[in-house]
């Protein structure tokens, strides 16, 4: 398991409106049973007028999706499954988005 993999959504009632979970937490920590990560829902489910600095866009896989850092969770390993792909490209909006959540700007 890698920083910014993504995986399938554990959940299959949420799956409808939240497909995909990306693993946030730092490779140094991948010895833990529990992974934190962000729900990527997808974008035609969401408000227009979501501010975008707290809830970036994400386009993967052909998707267009929305990050939920606000939702982060900690998840079993074990339940997440195999990675679907990274989204490394994309880090520094996962920051700064969690950012906002933990400094409250």
């Amino acid at each position: 398991m890698a920083q910014f993999d993504v995986y399938a959504n554990p959940s299959e009632t949420q799956r409808g409106e939240i497909p995909w979970m990306v693993d946030i937490q730092s490779d140094i920590l991948n010895k833990l049973q529990t992974r934190l990560v962000i729900p990527l829902a997808l974008r035609a489910h969401m408000p227009a007028a979501m501010p975008r600095s707290l809830c970036p866009r994400i386009s993967w896989n052909g998707l267009a999706l929305v990050a939920l850092p606000h939702l982060a969770a900690p998840f079993r390993v074990t339940d997440l499954g195999p990675g679907q792909g990274n989204l490394r490209t994309q880090a520094s909006d996962f920051v700064a988005a969690l950012d906002a959540v933990i400094s409250g700007i």
